[in-house]
Protein backbone atom coordinates (compact mmCIF):
# COMPACT_ATOMS: atom_id res chain seq x y z
CA UNK A 1 0.00 0.00 0.00
CA UNK A 2 1.72 3.54 -1.10
CA UNK A 3 1.50 5.68 1.83
CA UNK A 4 0.34 9.83 1.66
CA UNK A 5 -0.63 12.18 4.31
CA UNK A 6 -3.86 11.61 6.13
CA UNK A 7 -6.35 14.47 4.27
CA UNK A 8 -9.67 14.89 5.07
CA UNK A 9 -12.10 17.27 3.41
CA UNK A 10 -15.52 18.84 3.51
CA UNK A 11 -16.60 20.27 1.06
CA UNK A 12 -20.23 22.67 2.14
CA UNK A 13 -22.40 23.98 -0.60
CA UNK A 14 -20.37 21.55 -3.00
CA UNK A 15 -17.35 24.33 -3.38
CA UNK A 16 -15.96 25.75 -0.02
CA UNK A 17 -12.82 22.96 0.81
CA UNK A 18 -11.14 22.54 4.50
CA UNK A 19 -8.62 20.64 4.67
CA UNK A 20 -8.84 19.24 8.65
CA UNK A 21 -5.76 17.55 8.79
CA UNK A 22 -2.75 16.58 6.88
CA UNK A 23 0.12 14.34 8.25
CA UNK A 24 3.46 13.22 6.02
CA UNK A 25 4.07 9.74 5.15
CA UNK A 26 0.72 8.32 6.89
CA UNK A 27 -1.21 5.18 5.91
CA UNK A 28 -3.63 6.52 3.43
CA UNK A 29 -6.94 7.56 4.76
CA UNK A 30 -9.23 8.94 3.09
CA UNK A 31 -12.33 9.47 4.22
CA UNK A 32 -16.22 10.02 2.12
CA UNK A 33 -16.10 13.87 0.82
CA UNK A 34 -19.30 15.78 1.50
CA UNK A 35 -20.85 18.03 -1.38
CA UNK A 36 -24.05 19.67 -2.15
CA UNK A 37 -26.38 17.26 -4.71
CA UNK A 38 -26.32 19.07 -8.24
CA UNK A 39 -27.80 17.97 -11.28
CA UNK A 40 -26.17 18.59 -14.96
CA UNK A 41 -27.79 22.47 -15.44
CA UNK A 42 -26.69 23.45 -11.75
CA UNK A 43 -22.94 22.02 -12.44
CA UNK A 44 -23.46 23.64 -15.71
CA UNK A 45 -24.84 27.22 -14.36
CA UNK A 46 -22.07 26.96 -11.33
CA UNK A 47 -19.08 26.35 -13.25
CA UNK A 48 -16.74 29.10 -14.56
CA UNK A 49 -14.96 27.11 -17.46
CA UNK A 50 -16.70 23.67 -18.72
CA UNK A 51 -14.93 21.45 -21.51
CA UNK A 52 -14.77 17.95 -22.86
CA UNK A 53 -11.37 16.66 -24.30
CA UNK A 54 -8.71 14.13 -23.54
CA UNK A 55 -5.86 14.15 -20.61
CA UNK A 56 -2.66 14.75 -22.88
CA UNK A 57 -0.29 15.35 -19.89
CA UNK A 58 -0.31 15.62 -15.48
CA UNK A 59 2.29 16.31 -13.30
CA UNK A 60 2.18 16.91 -9.49
CA UNK A 61 4.21 18.86 -7.61
CA UNK A 62 4.63 21.01 -4.44
CA UNK A 63 4.30 24.78 -4.52
CA UNK A 64 5.91 27.08 -3.39
CA UNK A 65 4.05 26.69 0.10
CA UNK A 66 4.82 23.11 -0.11
CA UNK A 67 1.29 22.17 -0.85
CA UNK A 68 0.65 19.02 -3.89
CA UNK A 69 -1.26 20.08 -7.03
CA UNK A 70 -1.38 19.00 -10.29
CA UNK A 71 -1.21 20.23 -13.39
CA UNK A 72 -3.18 18.71 -16.13
CA UNK A 73 -3.10 19.46 -19.86
CA UNK A 74 -6.08 18.52 -22.07
CA UNK A 75 -6.47 18.49 -25.81
CA UNK A 76 -10.14 20.10 -25.85
CA UNK A 77 -13.22 18.70 -28.17
CA UNK A 78 -15.43 20.56 -27.27
CA UNK A 79 -16.08 24.19 -24.73
CA UNK A 80 -19.54 24.70 -23.60
CA UNK A 81 -18.81 27.68 -21.14
CA UNK A 82 -14.99 29.39 -21.41
CA UNK A 83 -13.04 30.80 -23.96
CA UNK A 84 -12.50 28.27 -26.37
CA UNK A 85 -8.55 27.03 -26.89
CA UNK A 86 -7.49 23.80 -28.42
CA UNK A 87 -5.48 23.02 -25.34
CA UNK A 88 -6.42 23.80 -21.86
CA UNK A 89 -3.92 23.57 -18.95
CA UNK A 90 -5.26 23.54 -15.55
CA UNK A 91 -4.13 22.92 -12.19
CA UNK A 92 -5.91 20.98 -9.29
CA UNK A 93 -4.94 20.58 -5.28
CA UNK A 94 -4.22 17.10 -4.51
CA UNK A 95 -1.58 14.10 -6.53
CA UNK A 96 0.78 11.52 -5.78
CA UNK A 97 4.33 12.83 -6.72
CA UNK A 98 6.73 10.21 -8.05
CA UNK A 99 8.48 9.60 -4.36
CA UNK A 100 4.95 8.30 -4.10
CA UNK A 101 4.08 10.85 -1.47
CA UNK A 102 1.51 13.02 -2.26
CA UNK A 103 -2.10 14.60 -0.97
CA UNK A 104 -5.43 13.20 -1.71
CA UNK A 105 -8.35 15.29 -1.16
CA UNK A 106 -11.78 13.31 0.07
CA UNK A 107 -14.54 13.76 -2.72
CA UNK A 108 -12.34 14.85 -5.17
CA UNK A 109 -12.08 13.19 -9.09
CA UNK A 110 -9.03 11.90 -10.53
CA UNK A 111 -7.87 12.44 -14.03
CA UNK A 112 -5.70 9.67 -15.71
CA UNK A 113 -3.39 10.31 -18.47
CA UNK A 114 -5.27 9.53 -21.79
CA UNK A 115 -8.66 9.66 -20.29
CA UNK A 116 -11.81 11.57 -22.20
CA UNK A 117 -13.34 13.78 -19.35
CA UNK A 118 -16.12 16.41 -19.17
CA UNK A 119 -15.34 18.57 -16.81
CA UNK A 120 -16.99 21.59 -14.60
CA UNK A 121 -14.31 23.87 -12.99
CA UNK A 122 -14.47 26.81 -11.19
CA UNK A 123 -12.74 29.66 -11.87
CA UNK A 124 -9.34 30.17 -11.28
CA UNK A 125 -8.12 30.96 -7.29
CA UNK A 126 -5.54 33.37 -6.61
CA UNK A 127 -2.77 30.95 -6.06
CA UNK A 128 -3.61 29.62 -9.88
CA UNK A 129 -5.82 26.52 -8.80
CA UNK A 130 -9.54 25.18 -9.69
CA UNK A 131 -11.67 22.95 -8.41
CA UNK A 132 -14.89 20.39 -10.35
CA UNK A 133 -17.72 21.76 -9.16
CA UNK A 134 -19.67 19.59 -6.58
CA UNK A 135 -16.12 17.55 -6.24
CA UNK A 136 -16.40 14.24 -8.07
CA UNK A 137 -20.00 15.55 -9.51
CA UNK A 138 -17.90 18.13 -11.66
CA UNK A 139 -16.28 14.77 -13.40
CA UNK A 140 -18.14 12.52 -16.11
CA UNK A 141 -15.90 10.07 -17.79
CA UNK A 142 -16.15 9.35 -21.97
CA UNK A 143 -17.38 5.77 -22.81
CA UNK A 144 -18.82 3.98 -25.19
CA UNK A 145 -21.32 1.17 -25.42
CA UNK A 146 -20.63 -2.10 -27.21
CA UNK A 147 -22.82 -0.61 -30.42
CA UNK A 148 -20.69 2.86 -30.03
CA UNK A 149 -22.52 4.93 -29.12
CA UNK A 150 -21.34 8.15 -26.76
CA UNK A 151 -22.05 8.02 -23.22
CA UNK A 152 -20.77 9.94 -19.95
CA UNK A 153 -20.17 7.82 -16.97
CA UNK A 154 -21.62 9.84 -13.73
CA UNK A 155 -19.77 8.26 -10.83
CA UNK A 156 -19.92 10.20 -7.35
CA UNK A 157 -19.07 7.28 -5.46
CA UNK A 158 -16.51 8.67 -2.56
CA UNK A 159 -19.34 11.48 -2.04
CA UNK A 160 -21.90 11.99 0.64
CA UNK A 161 -24.35 14.53 -1.17
CA UNK A 162 -26.70 16.97 0.77
CA UNK A 163 -30.21 17.53 0.07
CA UNK A 164 -29.96 21.42 -1.46
CA UNK A 165 -33.59 21.70 -0.17
CA UNK A 166 -33.78 19.82 3.10
CA UNK A 167 -30.07 19.71 3.82
CA UNK A 168 -30.64 15.75 4.61
CA UNK A 169 -28.02 13.82 3.59
CA UNK A 170 -27.06 10.39 1.05
CA UNK A 171 -24.54 8.39 -0.27
CA UNK A 172 -24.00 9.47 -4.04
CA UNK A 173 -26.01 7.04 -6.04
CA UNK A 174 -24.40 4.27 -8.15
CA UNK A 175 -22.24 5.14 -11.16
CA UNK A 176 -24.73 5.67 -13.93
CA UNK A 177 -23.81 6.05 -17.80
CA UNK A 178 -25.64 8.84 -18.99
CA UNK A 179 -26.64 9.97 -23.33
CA UNK A 180 -23.98 12.10 -24.29
CA UNK A 181 -26.17 14.61 -26.61
CA UNK A 182 -28.66 14.58 -23.49
CA UNK A 183 -26.45 15.99 -21.56
CA UNK A 184 -24.70 18.43 -23.78
CA UNK A 185 -28.45 20.17 -24.73
CA UNK A 186 -28.92 20.11 -20.88
CA UNK A 187 -25.97 21.72 -20.46
CA UNK A 188 -26.26 24.09 -23.38
CA UNK A 189 -29.71 25.30 -21.93
CA UNK A 190 -28.55 25.86 -18.76
CA UNK A 191 -25.54 27.98 -19.68
CA UNK A 192 -28.31 29.97 -22.19
CA UNK A 193 -30.66 30.34 -19.74
CA UNK A 194 -27.92 31.33 -17.03
CA UNK A 195 -26.45 34.17 -19.22
CA UNK A 196 -30.51 35.45 -20.01
CA UNK A 197 -30.51 36.56 -16.35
Amino acid sequence: MRNFPRTRLACGLGLLLTVLAIGRRHTAEVEAGTALRLEIEELARRAELVVEGRVISQRSFRDSRGEVRTEFLLSVDETYAGEPLGTRRFELPGGVLPDGSGTLIAGMPTLALGEDALLFLTGESAGGLRVPVGLAQGKLRLVRDPAGRLGLLRDAAELTLLDPTTGASASAPAPTVLDHASVVQRIRTARTRGEAR
